[in-house]
């Protein structure tokens, strides 16, 4: 099996995907934006460094990042793992190899996964979160949660969140369109790329994911 990168736009089902990977085959879930928030949390260097950015308005730097994503390789070294959230740009994606790269682990897979805009609306606009981190939807049978309003994980009151809504939708959906438009490309042209239709069921997608990253 192969190292995964997932790229989507919004309501794609990253997270539902990631944490199959998990569950079934012990994958590593890597969340770019969860790194950032544990390396802050922890008071690391790195993270002080990262909270005073945040703090001052701008956005994280490229390097920055790219070194953290390589020490929790580094960390994780000889699982397998599922990153999603990186890369957002080109020089991203071609630092990132340079660094699996040094780290000697280049056998990876791009997953795109394809979904229209319509459809994202739709998930956008019925999607609820909890606090642990699992997502639903009230309006896919299978994402749905079995007590209305509550996690069935944990037992949380599940919230929707404050971005889920039309203006913002758009704009996140042509911005990561924009985004990924080169660097599918880049992907393509490495014969790294594969893209994955997730306008389907669940466990149809899983199935189509798994063919995607096994080794030929």
């Amino acid at each position: 099996m192969r190292n995964v990168i997932l790229i989507a736009p919004p309501a794609a089902g990253k997270g539902t995907q990631s944490e199959l990977l998990k569950k079934e085959y012990g994958y590593e879930h890597i969340s770019m934006g969860d790194l950032l928030r544990q390396e802050i949390a922890a008071k690391t260097p790195v993270g002080l460094k990262i909270a005073g950015i945040i703090e001052s308005g701008a956005l994280v730097d490229d390097d920055l990042t790219i070194t953290l994503l390589k020490n929790k390789l580094q960390e994780i070294k000889g699982k397998h793992y599922c990153l999603d959230g990186f890369p957002r740009t080109i020089y991203q994606a071609q630092e990132f190899d340079k660094v699996l790269g040094e780290l000697g682990n280049e056998d990876y897979v791009v997953l795109y996964l394809d979904l229209n805009e319509d459809v994202a609306y739709k998930r956008i606009a019925g999607r609820l979160i909890c606090s642990c981190g699992k997502s639903y939807n009230i309006f896919e049978e299978n994402l749905k949660p079995k007590v209305a309003g509550i996690c069935d994980n944990c037992g949380k009151e599940l919230v929707k969140r404050s971005d889920d809504n039309a203006e913002s939708f758009k704009t996140r959906y042509q911005v990561v369109l924009d985004n990924f438009g080169p660097i599918k490309e880049y992907y393509a042209q490495k014969g790294k790329l594969k893209i994955i239709d997730v306008d389907r069921d669940v466990d149809l997608i899983f199935h189509d994911i798994i063919e995607g990253i096994k080794n030929d």
